[in-house]
């Protein structure tokens, strides 16, 4: 024996060979006489438990085990390392068996057959990158608000685009002297009574002006001829187009004495006229072409680039200034209607529409 000691030699029977689920060895019988050599050389019945590292030996050599003791190879001296190294193999694989059943497995269907593979994890997902900050855009409502503040609350302003339907206002239902703009008015209702027969563009417009309807409402409109407007007023009576005009949704505004309107019943004709429905189609062109010829051009023109098409009207008495009409841009067509005053220094306001002009540009067309 390994310990140096003769003893008789014994009949071992072989040493079953232990399954690798490591169940504890089943108590036998004392009569069946069944030893299994430890690690450490000394005989047990098999009834005893095995230590761990006995079952590790014997399910490393069972070859081993079932030789008598006295043909115990010469090198079993090398047992426990090769246990050791068992151990670790072991350890190995169940890290390997883990990692396996932690990695995911897709079946992947080919015309032919069916594959299962395994699927590399989904590398890891960038952050994305921070877009550059987007300039922020003012507001139509914003831009006029800060007109105002920055220039006095002394305006009423509309502004509409007429392709989007996008509207801010100030003070747009505000009563204010019409000055010329009272002329807007009498031109809608000459050319609605010319659309329906009672009025001829032949026909003499009076009041010493020696010119016809047609050629009074040219100049009352492009120079803003006084004479020609008080004219056509006349033709029309002045107080008998009230009534009609309020129908019509201009509730701000008077032909009447004292002549009155409003920011937003100028920017309703307006766009009354740019959609075709203030008067008929021929009557909308004559109008429309007399309000581009305008030649009155130091306000709202002046914010424009050079070039740019406005139909518009001009109005100046007694301190107050306005201008409104439509503006014609490669992106869009808005109407833009500001009137103002009383000023004590009527000079300054061109300045202040022109910079209202700039502003509003700069927002549908650039």
């Amino acid at each position: 024996m390994m310990d140096g000691v003769g003893r008789r030699a014994s009949v071992v029977q072989p040493m079953p060979v232990i399954t690798p689920k490591l169940k504890p060895a089943q108590p036998r019988l004392a009569e069946n006489r069944l030893f299994v050599v430890g690690m450490d050389g000394i005989r047990r019945p098999v009834a005893a438990p095995m230590t761990p590292r006995e079952v590790v030996a014997n399910i490393q050599a069972p070859a081993a085990a079932e030789l008598p003791t006295w043909h115990m190879p010469p090198f079993a001296w090398k047992r426990p390392v090769a246990a050791f190294g068992l151990v670790a193999t072991a350890l190995v694989a169940s890290g390997v068996t883990a990692h396996a059943l932690a990695t995911p497995h897709t079946v992947t269907a080919h015309a032919d057959s069916a594959h299962t593979q395994t699927t590399a994890p989904a590398p890891a997902k960038l952050a994305p990158a921070v877009a550059a900050p987007v300039p922020h855009k003012t507001g139509l409502q914003q831009i006029l608000n800060d007109f105002v503040a920055a220039n006095g609350d002394t305006f009423g302003i509309v502004v509409k685009d007429m392709k989007t339907g996008e509207t801010a206002t100030i003070n747009p239902d505000k009563q204010i002297a019409s000055a010329s703009l009272y002329k807007l008015f009498v031109a809608q209702r000459i050319y609605q009574q010319i659309d329906i027969g009672q009025l001829d563009y032949s026909r003499a417009a009076g009041g010493d002006t020696g010119r016809n309807v047609d050629q009074c409402l040219t100049v009352m409109i492009n120079i803003s001829d006084n004479a020609c407007g008080r004219a056509l007023g006349t033709v029309l009576g002045w107080d008998n187009q009230d009534q009609a005009l309020k129908l019509e949704g201009y509730k701000g505004t008077t032909l009447a004495t004292p002549q009155q309107t409003s920011a937003g019943d100028v920017a309703m004709l307006f766009s009354r006229l740019y959609n075709g429905t203030l008067v008929s189609p021929n009557s909308t062109q004559r109008f429309t072409d007399l309000l581009k010829s305008q030649s009155i051009n130091n306000r709202l023109p002046v914010g424009l680039p050079a070039g740019t098409v406005i139909a518009h009207k001009t109005g100046d008495l007694d301190g107050v200034v306005h201008d409104a009409g439509i503006v014609y841009g490669p992106k869009t067509d808005f109407v833009v209607v500001a009137t103002s005053g009383p000023w004590s220094t009527p000079g300054d306001a061109p300045a202040m529409f022109a910079d209202l002009s700039a502003k509003l540009w700069n927002y549908f067309e650039q």
